[in-house]
C-alpha cells in the first residue's frame, strides 16, 4: 500500500510540473522475439533431465538471452550485458516482473508477489567423484553468488525481495535459506562499499545430500498503476545475479576464485556515435575517433595473490580481413589490484578500409591470465558499423522516454561532416500496456540555432509509434522527399497529446547533451543520463543498410565443436547438413591475435598437437570461400 501511495503522489506532482519522464519498459522485446521464432521452449526440457556433478558454476558469459540449458531448468530470467553496473564478469541474469515471453506476469499488482524464477538442474550431492567417497556436511559445501539490486533498471523497494531456496531430495521440500529486501543500488553501495554483494551460503543439513539436489532464486515484484495508460509499464524491481558457484572444500572466507574476468561493456571507439555513415566518418576520421577508451577487467583472486595477465587489443577489417595490432605480442602484466583498466595505444589509428560504400570492423579486447579457471569471460568483442545511418544508442533499451505535455517537442542533435541528405528516420518505440502510447505525432526536422533546435525544415503528420516483430528492430519512417542538410541538424517529433510516446532510452550511452525537449517555448537538455533510440538514415537509400546480404547465405551450418574447452590434442567437428560438397570445405583456425595458425581440408577430427593453451577461433569455408560457420573454442592443457 505504501508503494501505491508513493506512486499516486508522484503522479500528482508529475501532472503539475513534470515535462519529461523516464519509465521502465512495458515488455522485454528480446524475449518476445525469441518466443516468436521458437528458438527455445518455454520450459527447458533438456535441463529437466540433466544431472550435473560438482563443481557447479555459471557466470552467464555465454551468448544468448536464456540461461545455459545444461545448468538451468527454466528460461524466465534475462541473460544480458546491459542492465548491470560493474559486474564481476560480463553477463548477468536479470530478474524483473516479466515472464519468458516478454509480457508482464498476469498476477502482478501493487502488492509484492513471486515473479521470475531461476532453478538449477539436479546436482549430485551424494558422492565425491574425484575421490569416489560419500559427500557429507564435513566436506564443507558452499554456494556463492553476487547480487545487485536495480543496476540500470528499476530499484526494488522494501517487500520486493529476492529469495534463495534449497531443494531436499530426501523430503521433496523447498526451504528458504537466504533473502534480501529491495533497495536502490546507492543504498547497497553505501552499506557494503561495492556495486555487487557477494554471498556465501553453507550446505550443512543432511537432507540436502542426495543425487537430486537443486537450488533456485526467485524475486518478489510489484507493479504500480498510473492514471494515464500510456505511462503504465511493467519491467520493475530489477535484480542482477552473477557468478554462481557451488563446490565442496570451501569455507566462509573462500570468496575468491582464480579467475580473470572481463567486466566492461564497450561498444564503440567513436567519440560521439555508436555508428555513423562511412563517408561522413572518412571526411573527419581523426576527430571522430575516441582514443581514450579503456577496457576493464577483474582479478577475482585473493588480494594477496597477484596474477600474470596478457592484455590483447586488435581491430580487423571484415572486408579484406586485415588486422591492426598496436602490440601483436603483448607482454604479461603483474596484476596486483582487484580491477584494472587496459588502455591500448591506438592514438595513430583511424578506421580505414577499401570497402565501399559501407565498412565493417571487429574490435577485440582480451585479458587472460595464469592461472585462469574460466576462459569464457576473458574476451570482449564488438562490431563497429559504418553504414548509412547515425546512432547514439547501442540498440538495447533499458527504459522508455516521453514528454508529458501536448505539443511537447523532442529533438536529437546530429552533425554531418560533409553535405548530405536525410531519406528516412528510424525510431524504436517501447510497447506500453494496451498499446496506449500509439498516439499521432509530427515527425520533425529542425535546423541549428547556435547549439539548439532552430526553424523547422521538415514536418510530416499522421505518424504514430509502430512496432516490429523482431529483436530490438527499429521502425523506419520514410520521408516523402529527401531533406538536404549541412552541419548540425535535429530530428525528433512534435506531439499532439500529453500521452507518453515511450521511445527507447539507452542508459549505457550518456548523450543527454544531444537530447533537447521543449514543453513551454524554451529548449532544454534532458535531465536524464542516456540517449533516445532515434536514427536518421542518410544518403540515397531510404532503408537502413544492415550488413546482411539478401542473396548470400552466411553461417548456415549448425556446427558443434567438442570437447570445449579442450584438454588434449583433438577437436571433433559435428555438422548437421545435407550439403553434398561438404568434403570440399576448408577449416581455418586463428589464435586470439587473429593470426592463422592452421588450415586444413574439412575432416571430422582436427589434430591440435603442439597448440598452446588459450582462446582460438575456427571458421568453416565452403568451396566458394564463404564462411558457413564460425565458433570460439578454448585449449586448456
Amino acid at each position: 500500500m505504501k508503494k501505491i501511495l508513493i506512486i499516486i503522489l508522484l503522479f500528482i506532482a508529475f501532472k503539475g510540473i513534470a515535462q519529461e519522464l523516464i519509465t521502465p519498459l512495458s515488455y522485454n522485446p528480446a524475449y518476445r522475439n525469441a518466443q516468436n521464432n521458437a528458438t527455445q521452449n518455454k520450459t527447458n526440457t533438456k535441463g529437466g533431465n540433466t544431472v550435473v556433478k560438482l563443481p557447479f558454476f555459471d557466470d552467464f558469459s555465454r551468448q544468448g538471452i536464456y540461461p545455459y540449458h545444461d545448468l538451468w531448468e527454466n528460461n524466465y530470467v534475462f541473460i544480458n550485458n546491459s542492465y548491470a553496473v560493474n559486474p564481476p564478469s560480463y553477463g548477468v541474469a536479470t530478474f524483473d516482473a516479466m515472464n519468458d515471453t516478454g509480457a508482464v506476469y498476469s498476477h502482478m499488482s501493487g502488492f509484492p508477489s513471486v515473479a521470475d524464477t531461476l532453478t538449477s538442474v539436479s546436482i549430485r550431492l551424494d558422492s565425491m567423484f574425484a575421490t569416489n567417497s560419500t559427500l557429507s556436511p564435513a566436506d564443507s559445501l558452499y554456494l556463492s553468488f553476487y547480487i545487485q539490486p536495480q543496476g540500470l533498471g528499476d530499484n526494488p523497494q522494501k517487500g520486493d525481495s529476492i529469495v534463495l531456496q534449497f531443494y531436499a531430495p530426501k523430503t521433496g521440500v523447498w526451504k528458504s535459506v537466504w533473502h534480501m529486501e529491495g533497495m536502490p543500488l546507492d543504498t547497497l553501495k553505501a552499506k557494503y562499499g561495492k556495486d555487487f554483494l557477494q554471498v556465501m551460503i553453507p550446505i550443512t543439513d543432511t537432507i540436502y545430500f542426495g543425487p537430486n539436489f537443486k537450488f533456485r532464486f526467485y524475486n518478489y515484484a510489484s507493479i504500480p498503476g498510473m492514471q494515464i495508460p500510456s505511462w503504465r509499464s511493467g519491467v520493475y524491481d530489477h535484480w542482477n545475479l552473477d557468478y554462481v558457484y557451488l563446490d565442496a572444500n570451501r569455507y566462509q572466507d573462500s570468496i575468491y576464485s582464480k579467475d580473470i574476468a572481463v567486466s566492461a561493456n564497450i561498444t564503440t571507439l567513436l567519440t560521439n556515435y555508436q555508428s555513423m555513415p562511412w563517408n561522413q566518418f572518412k571526411a573527419k576520421a581523426s576527430s571522430e575517433m575516441d582514443h581514450s577508451k579503456g577496457f576493464s577487467y577483474n582479478k577475482l583472486f585473493k588480494p594477496t595473490i597477484n596474477a600474470n595477465v596478457a592484455q590483447f587489443f586488435g581491430i580487423q577489417d571484415l572486408d579484406d580481413k586485415t588486422y591492426f595490432h598496436p602490440n601483436p605480442n603483448p607482454a604479461s602484466v603483474n596484476m596486483v589490484t582487484p580491477s584494472r583498466t587496459f588502455s591500448p595505444n591506438y592514438n595513430s589509428y583511424t578506421y580505414h578500409s577499401n570497402s565501399s560504400p559501407y565498412a565493417d570492423f571487429q574490435v577485440v579486447f582480451s585479458a587472460y591470465g595464469k592461472p585462469d579457471i574460466n576462459r569464457f569471460n576473458d574476451t570482449l568483442k564488438f562490431f563497429q558499423r559504418f553504414y548509412n545511418y547515425y546512432a547514439y544508442d547501442d540498440g538495447i533499451p533499458e527504459a522508455g522516454y516521453g514528454l508529458s505535455t501536448s505539443n511537447g517537442r523532442l529533438a536529437i542533435q546530429f552533425k554531418v561532416n560533409i553535405p548530405d541528405s536525410i531519406q528516412s528516420v528510424q525510431f524504436y518505440f517501447n510497447q506500453t500496456v494496451g498499446l496506449s502510447s500509439q498516439q499521432y505525432f509530427y515527425l520533425t526536422i529542425w535546423s541549428d540555432n547556435n547549439g539548439t533546435p532552430g526553424s523547422i525544415i521538415y514536418e510530416q503528420k499522421n505518424i504514430r509509434p509502430e512496432y516490429e516483430n523482431k529483436l530490438f528492430k527499429f521502425h523506419t519512417y520514410i520521408l516523402d522527399h529527401a531533406i538536404a542538410v549541412t552541419g548540425t541538424f535535429y530530428v525528433g517529433w512534435r506531439q499532439t497529446t500529453n500521452d507518453n510516446l515511450n521511445v527507447g532510452w539507452d542508459r549505457n550511452n550518456n548523450k543527454k547533451l544531444k537530447v533537447f525537449y521543449n514543453a513551454s517555448g524554451t529548449w532544454y537538455n534532458s535531465s536524464f543520463d542516456g540517449c533516445t533510440m532515434i536514427r536518421p538514415i542518410m544518403g540515397t537509400e531510404d532503408e537502413a543498410y544492415l550488413g546482411v546480404s539478401k542473396t548470400k547465405k552466411q553461417n548456415n551450418l549448425d556446427l558443434i565443436i567438442a570437447p570445449n574447452p579442450i584438454n588434449g590434442s583433438h577437436l571433433n567437428l559435428i555438422l548437421k547438413t545435407e550439403d553434398i560438397f561438404i568434403d570440399s570445405y576448408l577449416v581455418r583456425i586463428y589464435n586470439i591475435n587473429g593470426q592463422l595458425v592452421k588450415e586444413t581440408p574439412y575432416k571430422k577430427h582436427i589434430n591440435l598437437s603442439g597448440f598452446q593453451s588459450g582462446i582460438y577461433f575456427i571458421q568453416l569455408l565452403n568451396k566458394n570461400g564463404n564462411i558457413e560457420a564460425s565458433k570460439k573454442f578454448i585449449i586448456n592443457n
